[in-house]
């Protein structure tokens, strides 16, 4: 007998090879779980090792001994005509097999299946970190630069939104250079009056260089001093220091740009040419109520951008040819129209078309006003003319943070999630200070199922702006989207005790109290709509009522909110006073849609549809219903789904006559964390109550509910208790 016929008789070869397999599934399955397990990355190196070191072994192993019936023994000790090793070797066989069965399962779900650092639900929803674009900004090798606000040295500390002013002008022009990454305004100007050393600053904007300097004015003169500094050592790679009269402040902008653009190009660009192109005042006035403007701007509310408003229009009539000033003036109005008690969209149309025309027509290739044209495009849902726009404003500045923000609304309302995504993902490495921004961003990931790069940013936020509204309103936001309402309700009550004057954290903090069944908590807070809905589930009618029509009457309160509280009372009360109320309600909310020229047939507003249908409204269901098909089909290809948007799968699959799918949608959004105390009062989840499954869906979602209740009460005893006991240390 050969060698290798004995080899075959000893089953050597199928131990050989089932060895083999088994040693390569062991070794994907150190590799998958070494992250999920949070394991040192030395781990599936060892099992590697280890395995390799094991193959000798087990074939030594193999050729001397050999499994009998009395047990294992050696071979030479076995008598052939009693060995058993043509079964041991069909056994080998079919373990193999099975073994290769699990490596083509194991490269499928590979191929097919997202991977993911964390199982986030139960219905195959997972985090796909794996295939995650980066939230972190470009990588640090490409050239880039901050400038920070110039520090304001009179001897009146007078100037200072002045020499904010010069280092903003800079900034945009060099936001115009090609090949150049440069930090945002927002983030930049965040270290405003810093200690924080440069080299740090630099570090956390993610540049090599940071531009830094002063402002010093004396009766006509001025002083301007500005440096730059390469980030990896500190040293300084350029510095110099302007004395000129007042007057000549935009020819001394335009000198600092100059050579700070000739030391990029030796330390940073390569030598490569650059073109930089200023819009410039030419009026100190002008300039002047410009930069005061873009200052009272930025602190958001109606009083600022009211204030906002004027400057411009001091600009304006100081120089009627600034375009920036009559891009930042429709930008102010378009912002003040979304303001609580804002103006009407006629009287900011008839401001604003006219401006933006004048803007553009100054200077086609400010980015600005290209860019604010697009923005009120994007608020008269003309979504096609804005990404052109938008478009156009990045391509005229690469670094215009707010361009790509403002582009992402436009890929969000033609289901283009991923494109949105990365939008908001180059806005936030551009500027990951804005608050603006990294709320969005934040929420966003929460619909991925990223909840890590939610955490990620919103404790930023936190770590930036201690207490800000924006900051609380990301991190109540993400709990309340995948039903942590318990979470997010003592989120909202730490907020308040920061923030009193918010009216808005109490209308928030009654919905989440009420969506987990605290009723009476809820009325207490005294919203008008968290009040309907509560009285509506108690069948107290006529307080409920009276509680529409003030929501109706409410300008504040969001369009598709102000007319649900008249439908869902007519659908309640529709056995008593038959369908024409309820038919009436519908009709009424087209009608509205239709006086303020709002396309709702583009859009798939499912509650409405689904009353429209009900109602026997046909006109505009086709069209809604393609829109709403195309939305659906998107967000579950991208897995844009949290559980906030979660039962939209539930109602569109009840519209389309799809109820088995609509019932086991409905299973899921339980199983992915979420509840609803007033799920009884949705008309799709009444339609079914004569099924087993509405049973078992009440059931399961009031057991979340009271569980959701119960983490609630726990965590306002336990903060109580540490809030006595802190009182009790410090003698209050």
């Amino acid at each position: 007998m050969s060698f290798f016929n004995e080899l075959k008789r000893r089953n050597v070869v199928r131990v050989s090879i089932a060895y083999i397999v088994v040693s390569w599934l062991l070794i994907q399955a150190a590799g998958v779980l070494e992250p999920a397990l949070l394991l040192p990355d030395w781990v599936d190196r060892v099992v590697t090792v280890l395995l390799l070191i094991g193959f000798p072994i087990v074939i030594l192993f193999a050729w001397a001994f050999e499994l009998t019936p009395d047990g294992v023994k050696l071979t030479k000790d076995v008598d052939r005509s009693s060995s058993i090793t043509p079964v041991t070797g069909k056994k080998l066989e079919y373990f193999t097999i099975a073994s290769l069965s699990l490596v083509v399962v194991f490269f499928l779900v590979k191929e097919f299946v997202p991977m993911g650092d964390e199982q986030t639900t139960q219905t195959e929803v997972v985090e796909d970190s794996s295939a995650a674009v980066s939230i972190e900004p470009e990588e640090s090798d490409v050239p880039s630069i901050a400038v920070l606000p110039f520090e304001d040295y009179s001897e009146n500390a007078d100037q200072d939104h002045f020499s904010r002013g010069i280092a903003e002008e800079i900034l945009n022009l060099l936001a115009k250079t090609r090949g150049l990454r440069v930090a945002a305004r927002t983030s930049s100007f965040a270290f405003a009056g810093s200690e924080i050393d440069i080299r740090e600053i630099g570090n956390k904007l993610n540049v090599n260089a940071v531009l830094e300097g002063s402002i010093r004015k004396a009766g006509d003169q001025i002083r301007i001093t500005a440096q730059l500094i390469k980030i990896e050592d500190g040293y300084h790679l350029w510095s110099e220091t302007y004395d000129r009269d007042y007057s000549d402040i935009f020819k001394i902008q335009d000198e600092i740009s100059a050579a700070i653009m000739d030391s990029l190009k030796v330390h940073l660009l390569g030598e490569e040419e650059q073109a930089v192109v200023a819009e410039r005042a030419h009026n100190m006035d002008a300039y002047s109520a410009y930069l005061i403007g873009k200052e009272r701007l930025a602190l958001l509310g109606k009083e600022n951008i009211e204030a906002a408003i004027r400057k411009f229009e001091e600009s304006i009539e100081a120089e009627s040819d600034y375009a920036p000033a009559y891009a930042a003036l429709a930008r102010a109005w378009l912002m003040l129209e979304r303001v609580p008690q804002g103006p009407e969209k006629e009287e900011v149309d008839s401001k604003v078309v006219p401006v933006i025309d004048q803007a553009v027509g100054l200077s086609p290739n400010l980015p600005e006003a290209v860019a604010v044209r697009g923005l009120h495009h994007l608020y008269r849902f003309r979504y096609d003319e804005a990404r052109r726009d938008f478009d156009r404003a990045i391509e005229l500045n690469p670094n215009y943070a707010l361009a790509y923000l403002w582009r992402s609304e436009t890929f969000y309302e033609q289901e283009k999630f991923l494109d949105m995504l990365a939008d908001k993902e180059k806005a936030y490495a551009l500027d990951p200070m804005s608050l603006e921004i990294s709320d969005q961003l934040a929420f966003d990931y929460g619909s991925f199922w990223r909840p890590r790069d939610a955490d990620r940013i919103i404790a930023r936020m936190f770590e930036l702006h201690p207490h800000h509204q924006r900051a609380y309103i990301a991190l109540a936001r993400n709990m309340s989207a995948h039903g942590r309402y318990a979470e997010s309700a003592l989120t909202l009550e730490e907020a308040m005790k920061h923030l009193p004057e918010q009216d808005w954290l109490t209308r928030w903090h009654a919905w989440e109290l009420a969506s987990i069944g605290l009723f009476e908590e809820a009325e207490s807070k005294g919203d008008p709509v968290v009040n309907f809905w509560v009285n509506l589930h108690f069948e107290r009618f006529e307080r409920a009522r009276e509680l529409a029509e003030v929501v109706k009457a409410n300008d504040d309160i969001p369009v598709w909110m102000r007319f649900a509280p008249n439908r869902a009372l007519a659908w309640e009360l529709r056995t008593e006073q038959g369908l024409a109320p309820f038919k009436s309600a519908v009709a009424e909310q087209i009608d509205h849609y239709q006086e303020k020229k709002i396309p709702w047939t583009n859009n798939c507003r499912l509650s409405l549809l689904y009353d429209m249908k009900k109602a026997g409204i046909e006109e505009g269901v086709d069209e809604m219903m393609d829109k709403c098909r195309k939305s659906t089909e998107e967000r579950l290809k991208a897995q844009f789904l949290c559980p906030c948007s979660w039962f939209n799968l539930v109602t569109f699959a009840a519209i389309d006559g799809r109820t088995e799918d609509a019932i086991e949608r409905t299973l899921e959004w339980l199983n992915n964390g979420d509840s609803y105390s007033l799920l009884s009062l949705d008309p799709v989840i009444q339609e079914w109550s004569d099924r087993p499954e509405y049973q078992v869906i009440m059931e399961r979602n009031n057991e979340q509910v009271q569980r959701q209740q119960a983490l609630y009460l726990a965590g306002v005893k336990a903060r109580d208790k540490a809030e006595a006991k802190r009182d009790e240390a410090t003698g209050h």
